[in-house]
Parts: C-alpha cells; sequence; structure tokens
C-alpha cells in the first residue's frame, strides 16, 4: 500500500480529529507536514488530540502520548526506540516521502480494532470442538496477545505455520481505515472427508460413501420429522401425540349395514398412534465417605467445589466414579424399572381411552 493510501485510511478514522506535533530543538516539522496534502489535520500537541508526533530533543510527553497512539521522531532511532520503548523514526526534515514515512509508522501505532478470520464457508458449520477449528482457535488466542497494535498485524503471518490441518500460506489483509486485519486461512487438501468424518460420527472416505451417508441421515430426518412436532410438546406440556399419516392407514373390507328398512355402508380404517409422556426421573446417591470426621472434611471440600464450579464438581471421583456416573446409574435403573407386563397394561388403558372413552375415569394400582 502507498504511503498516500495510508493517509486517507489515516484521515478516515481520525474522522476530522487532529494530529498533534510537539516540537523540540530546531522545530520545523509542523509547518512540514501542514504543508502535506494528505487529508490529515495537524496542529500544536494538545490533550483532545487524536494522536501525536514528538520530534526533537525534548519533545517527548509521557501525559499525553498515555493511551494515544504516537511516534517519536530522532535522530538516532536505535537508541530512542530503548529509550522511549516506542515506535521512532529517524530525522530527515524536509522530504515528502519522509514525511509520509511518519505517517505510515504512526498509522502502525493505532489500535488494531478486530482480527477476522477468513475461513472455507464449508467449515462454518462445523461446531467449535471440531479438531480443525480447535487447532486454528487455540493458535489465534496465542498470538492474539502480540497483537494489539495495526503494526503488529503481520504476527498472523506465521498463524498456521506447521499447523496439522492447515496449510503454512496465510494472507493477511489491514485497513487503517478501520483497524480491522482479515486473516485467510486455507485447509490442507484432503481434510474434507475427515470434517466430514468427524462430524458424522461415521467413515467417510469419498463420493461413494458420503452418498450412502447422506441417504442415510435423509431417511433418519424424515422419520424424526414425523415425531418432531410431539417430542417438543412432550418436552414443553409433558404430553404430545404423533398424529397417523396416510401411508400408515390400513383399510378393512366395507360392510353393508342394515338398520330398519335403510341400507349403508360401514367404512373402518385403523393406524398406530404414538403418545409420547414426559416422565421427570429424580435419582440421588448418598455415598457414605469413613469416619465421621473424614467425612466432614471430604464433605466441606466437596461443598465448597460446588459453590465455586459446580459442572466441575460432578465429575469429583469416589470409589472410582464420578458423582455424575453415580447419579446416571440411579436414573437408568429407574427409568428401566418399569415392568413389561405393566406397559402393555398401560398401552392397552390409553388405547381404550382414545377409541371409547370421553371423559372416563382410570384406575391405576402400583
Amino acid at each position: 500500500m502507498l504511503n498516500s493510501e495510508i493517509c486517507k485510511e489515516i484521515s478516515s478514522r481520525l474522522a476530522g480529529a487532529a494530529v498533534g506535533v510537539r516540537e523540540g530543538e530546531g522545530g520545523g516539522l509542523l509547518s512540514a507536514l501542514s504543508g502535506l496534502d494528505c487529508g490529515i489535520k495537524f496542529t500544536d500537541a494538545a490533550p483532545d488530540c487524536a494522536a501525536y508526533i514528538f520530534g526533537g530533543e525534548g519533545a517527548f510527553d509521557a501525559r499525553l502520548a498515555e493511551g494515544k497512539p504516537y511516534v517519536v521522531v530522532a535522530e538516532n532511532a536505535e537508541e530512542a526506540a530503548k529509550t522511549f520503548a516506542c515506535a521512532v523514526q529517524a530525522g530527515e526534515y524536509g522530504r515528502e516521502e519522509w514525511l509520509l514515512s511518519v505517517i505510515e509508522v504512526l498509522a502502525g501505532e493505532f489500535p488494531l480494532a478486530a482480527v477476522n478470520i477468513d475461513i472455507p464457508e464449508w467449515m462454518r458449520f462445523l461446531p467449535q470442538e471440531n479438531s480443525a477449528l480447535s487447532e486454528l482457535i487455540a493458535r489465534v488466542r496465542a498470538v492474539a496477545p502480540k497483537a494489539a497494535k495495526c503494526c503488529q498485524a503481520g504476527e498472523y503471518a506465521s498463524l498456521t505455520e506447521g499447523a496439522e490441518y492447515w496449510t503454512a500460506e496465510i494472507s493477511v489483509n489491514l485497513s487503517y481505515a478501520s483497524g480491522v486485519a482479515t486473516v485467510t486461512c486455507t485447509p490442507r487438501d484432503g481434510i474434507f472427508f475427515d470434517m466430514l468424518s468427524e462430524l458424522a460420527g461415521d467413515k467417510i472416505e469419498g463420493e461413494f460413501s458420503l452418498m450412502r451417508y447422506v441417504r442415510s441421515a435423509a431417511e433418519a430426518k424424515k422419520c424424526y420429522s414425523k415425531v418432531r412436532d410431539a417430542l417438543d410438546c412432550a418436552r414443553v406440556n409433558g404430553y404430545g401425540i404423533v398424529s397417523p399419516s396416510a401411508e400408515d392407514l390400513s383399510y378393512e373390507q366395507p360392510q353393508v349395514v342394515r338398520q330398519g328398512g335403510s341400507v349403508g355402508i360401514k367404512l373402518k380404517a385403523s393406524a398406530p398412534a404414538y403418545h409420547i409422556i414426559r416422565v421427570d426421573v429424580s435419582g440421588e446417591v448418598s455415598p457414605i465417605m469413613g469416619e465421621a470426621s473424614q467425612s466432614e472434611n471430604i464433605v466441606k471440600n466437596m461443598m465448597n467445589q460446588f459453590a465455586t464450579d459446580a459442572e466441575e464438581a460432578w465429575n469429583t471421583d469416589v470409589f472410582g466414579k464420578s458423582l455424575r456416573a453415580m447419579v446416571q446409574e440411579g436414573l437408568s435403573s429407574k427409568v428401566s424399572s418399569l415392568q413389561e407386563e405393566t406397559r402393555i397394561k398401560l398401552r392397552k388403558a390409553v388405547t381404550r381411552m382414545a377409541n371409547e372413552g370421553k371423559g372416563g375415569i382410570i384406575c391405576i394400582i402400583l
């Protein structure tokens, strides 16, 4: 990018605010910068300036510089960089190219507002815990603390160097006007089917296995669509019904019905309907952890852990099993405790209610 283009972008980012210039011995820097036709307003350094350029011996003012982008112009740039720990430009007053380079260095000192990581569109459907995305996110988190300024956006150029799922080819584009860097990452060849396999939980090695899986998923989706609304209803209200579809209907032979002098026809059809009932099962465990003194200390530690990180506390190991596993086992045993005979009777009762009952009473004896 040409220096003149950077000037336009910095002018846009300043949005009319001025760059303060504070000069030391010699002077002439403010007038030289003001003479540039770059769209940036330069003025004597004041607290309300958006950025600062300090030029000459004794010009630096730490109070003005605090929290603002700034650059120091000095004859001995290396020594000044050590002294002020900031961006430094060697002093060559007067030349337009040099003045533009000062502005370019100042542009690099503006904060990096955001970093957009551009990945192939198909990868945006992958969950965050996916191995390729997890690898990339971990690397972004490692680089981010090193790239707080626009001039440090180049740190992302080595983002995927040595990565398992990404090529080392990185494109970093920076907009000084917005302070946004766009980093384009390219996945390695051949990982598309690996990511599909990871997402599907099934081995997908090529087009044949992909088509097989898609067909299977389409059939599963079709079946699930029949019960989805009933399942959602049961989740919210406790009871959901899957109504029969046209292909489920079974038609019986029509029958002639005579009543007095009239003749009619009786048409009958049957179809399965599925009633989904939400049963709230509760379970509990109360492990005995030894003597009273030992138990009290263990329980106290566990309660403190629940107060600070309840999710992690459920993973506490007790007698070779986590608390979470113990509770889940208790729930599973209750879920399967309903005997087969009881299930059959319950099904028959609901069937009679659906076909015959209108406000009837059912008595269930446990």
